[in-house]
This record gives structure tokens, sequence and C-alpha cells, in this order.
């Protein structure tokens, strides 16, 4: 659905004390470290290490690898007003209290990237933010799609109310975030669900499941692919809660006009295409290269980059 991550051959080198993973990729510097500290690596890993392996066929919650180096970015109650990041495709990990618990699962957070594209309001702090433009930036689909729908077409539905749980989703969006009804929708068969999310939004029913799912996951203390475990042992971990109703949209997909059922999260877009194939029809979108590009590019705020690569 997305565009995919970048496509490397590479070995990722486990190394018995997990101080740092290495990869060793075509085309770029071997022995380079990718993950800025080992809590990113174990993050990562536990859903992601089975897919790129090929023990899962999934979507990546991550990326492959991290596509940055580690980063320092400004965060206020942080230890000297400054936090370390490290971007990934879908994603930036986050460890904004170095002094927290780090057996928690809130050590390690992702950031708010998809509220603040649809928002505008750049988090650097608790309660600081720098106010910008919604992001112009395709949500789904070819990056080049004049027609698809933006984060900015979805800061338009921020406020609208939520579809009655139950109700199947027929509900459509356009670029310019005017919303209408496509009946031919329900084919697909999915409903809203009210799971009682305190942004007062329904979850699209595809979404919840794969929220809730189980499958293989990668466990660092014993370096073992387990099966049958909770992808998030929290369900709104990886996404956040929900900050839009789900709206069906045509995107181009390859060049191809393609039915998607997107919705976004706090954290992350995620999107329903009935024509993938089975595993990878639910997917979270590239939102840490998107939110990377908005950030550095499009607003060109100050990079505080720790090491070569970024």
């Amino acid at each position: 659905m997305h565009a995919r991550p970048r496509r490397i051959i590479f070995i990722v080198a486990l190394l018995a004390t997990m101080v740092t993973p290495l990869v060793l990729a075509a085309g770029a510097e071997a022995m380079t470290p990718l993950f800025a500290d080992p809590t990113f690596q174990h993050t990562w890993g536990y859903t992601d290490m089975p897919t790129v392996t090929g023990q899962a066929d999934r979507t990546l919650m991550w990326g492959s690898y991290p596509f940055t180096s580690a980063m320092m970015e400004p965060y206020k109650e942080s230890p000297g007003g400054k936090r370390l990041v490290q971007y990934f495709d879908k994603a930036r990990m986050e460890i904004t209290n170095p002094a927290a618990d780090k057996t928690s699962q809130w050590y390690v957070t992702n950031g708010l990237l998809a509220k603040e594209m649809v928002t505008g309001m750049m988090q650097l702090g608790n309660n600081t933010y720098l106010s910008a433009p919604p992001a112009q930036v395709n949500v789904a689909g070819d990056l080049d799609d004049p027609n698809g729908p933006t984060y900015a077409s979805f800061n338009k539905v921020l406020g609208y109310k939520a579809i009655p749980s139950g109700w199947a989703v027929t509900q459509t969006i356009n670029r310019a975030g005017a919303v209408g009804n496509n009946p031919n929708m329900r084919q697909y068969n999915v409903s809203a669900l009210d799971v009682g999310a305190p942004t007062h939004h329904t979850v699209a029913s595809v979404f919840w499941a794969f929220m809730n799912s189980s499958g293989p996951v990668w466990q660092w203390q014993s370096d073992q692919i387990v099966q049958n475990q909770r992808l998030f042992p929290n369900a709104y971990y990886a996404t956040g809660y929900p900050l839009t109703e789900p709206y069906w949209t045509s995107v181009l997909l390859g060049g191809k006009q393609t039915d998607v059922l997107v919705q976004v999260f706090e954290r992350r877009v995620m999107t329903y295409t009935p024509s993938n194939k089975a595993g990878w029809q639910v997917e979270a979108g590239n939102v840490g290269l998107q939110y990377y590009t908005w950030r550095y590019t499009d607003l060109k705020q100050p990079k505080d980059v720790i090491g070569s690569k970024g």
C-alpha cells in the first residue's frame, strides 16, 4: 500500500551482549552501528524482526532498519532540554526520561508524528509547541499522486462526530478534505467500532483486529522468535488513539487507482487495502519518513545528529 522501505540485502548480527546490532548492506558501509540505544533495538525487534527474517508475513511497524543515526531533539522536560530520538520509515523512537524504568514498555515511546502533521503543532515539550501548517504530504499511495488525501486533508475532519458503532464504513474523503458516501464500500465488510477511545472516535474493525492480534514476536532476552504472542501488549502502544474516523479513498498505488481505507491515529496512519495479499492488507504508513521530511526539509528545523548518518 505504501512506498516500501528501502530494499537492501542485509544481515542483522545479534550480538550475545545485545549492545549494538550491526548491518551489512549492499552498497552501504559495512559494520555500521544502526540502533542509537539497545532499548531501541529491543523495541524494533519485538514486532519487526520476524518480518525481516521471513518468519512472519505482515506489515512492518517500524521499518527494515533506522534511516538516521542517533539524534537529539528539543523537549523541554528532558535532561538538558533535549531527548534521544531515532527515525525509522514508519515511526520515531524516543527516550524522554533516561532515568525511567528501562523494563517498562513506555521507556521507549514512538512519537505523535501523525498528530503533529495533521494539526501542524510540533511538540517540543509536554505543553510546548511550534505552530506550523499541516503537512501537505500524501498519507497513502504514490507520493506523486496529485489527487490523494494529505495530512492537511484530514485536518478538516478532526472534529467530525463518530460513526455509530457497528455501522458499515462507507464514508469517503478526497484531497480537499470533503467527506462523501460510497455504498459500494459495503462489499469490504468493514465496520466502525466504539472501543472507548478518549478521543471519542471509533476504530475500523480491521484495524482493531490488528491492534489486538497475536503472532510471532522476537524476545531479545532469549534471542528467539516466539509464536502466538500479542503484537502489542497495549493495543494503543504503536498507534495511539484515533484522531479521525476511518475513511475510504482512492489513491494511485503503483500508478493504479486503488480503493484504500485510511484512519489517522496519534502515532500512525493505518491503511487497509483489500486488493493486497493476506497479511499485508493492513499496513502502517511511512509516517517516520514523511515527518522527517516535513520537519527538516519543509520546515527547515535545526538538526542535531550524533554520528555520521542522518
